[in-house]
């Protein structure tokens, strides 16, 4: 499981390299669309197989609970207008769950309530829960603002059917969308909250996938024109940053440590 892990991440941070900049440019080619959604598959079990290993059974329900509760919700979204708004989902991201939510989508939602809770954890000093419960929630919200014109205006992976005063995105998500996180974020707590408080295997990585994230949705908002989405991301990145310039520092000397357990796992695999 732990080789796996590294092997996942080794496979996303090589493919994250090429993305930023090609989305940023708008050099996506066409055939290379699916690979949005491979990324956000490939998030997910990263972070899923995460709660596993630190959380055994209570994190691998956690993570179920993560992925099917968020296709019902989106379900109900997609096929009713209620709580986001009206909205549909493109063919961009492929497979469609019961015919309404993608296969990435819950993939999306195991990559944003793990990483986030993580770095709430880190934000309050890992103690007192409810902090986390509401600071998590809050750092899901921020990173929603930065993807929306992506995902939307860019990546096209779903359509507005109705529109608000943030680039046309009704607020009705947003509150929709906090709302969402808060309840997988304290049901997460409530199954494993004891044991992703302080975790045994590769603590930094939420964290490190969530500013690796951060900072993606950021540049690609500032090169395109969405000149608000990029701000909120800058003030989420300077704030959080300063808050945590320790704990970023060890989140990267973790990725370098990971990157070197994938390359003598592939050595080893070569020589046999």
């Amino acid at each position: 499981m732990h080789r796996l892990i590294c092997w996942l991440l080794a496979v996303y941070l090589f493919i994250y390299v090429w993305a930023v900049p090609m989305l940023m440019l708008s050099l996506v080619p066409a055939w290379g669309t699916w690979m949005g959604g491979f990324l956000l598959i490939l998030q997910g079990s990263l972070l899923a197989l995460w709660l596993l290993v630190n959380a055994g059974l209570r994190g691998g329900v956690a993570a179920l609970v993560i992925a099917l509760l968020s296709t019902a919700i989106e379900h109900v979204g997609v096929t009713t207008g209620w709580p986001f708004g009206r909205y549909t989902y493109t063919e961009v991201l492929g497979i469609k769950v019961a015919g309404a939510v993608p296969l990435p989508i819950p993939f999306a939602w195991l990559l944003v309530v793990p990483t986030t809770i993580g770095v709430a954890f880190r934000l309050v000093g890992g103690g007192y829960w409810w902090r986390v419960a509401v600071v998590a929630p809050l750092l899901a919200l921020g990173l929603d603002f930065l993807l929306e014109p992506v995902a939307a205006y860019i990546m096209n992976y779903w359509h507005w059917l109705e529109s608000g005063p943030y680039y046309g995105v009704p607020t009705a998500n947003f509150i929709a969308w906090g709302g969402t996180a808060l309840a997988l974020t304290v049901l997460t707590l409530l199954l494993a909250g004891e044991q992703l408080r302080m975790p045994r295997f590769a603590p930094a990585l939420p964290m490190l996938l969530y500013f690796l994230n951060l900072v993606q949705f950021t540049l690609v908002d500032l090169a395109h024109g969405y000149y608000v989405a990029a701000a909120i991301g800058a003030t989420i990145l300077i704030v959080c940053g300063w808050l945590l310039q320790g704990e970023l520092c060890v989140a990267w000397r973790e990725r370098r440590q990971l990157s070197r357990s994938f390359w003598r796992v592939y050595l080893l695999a070569q020589s046999d």
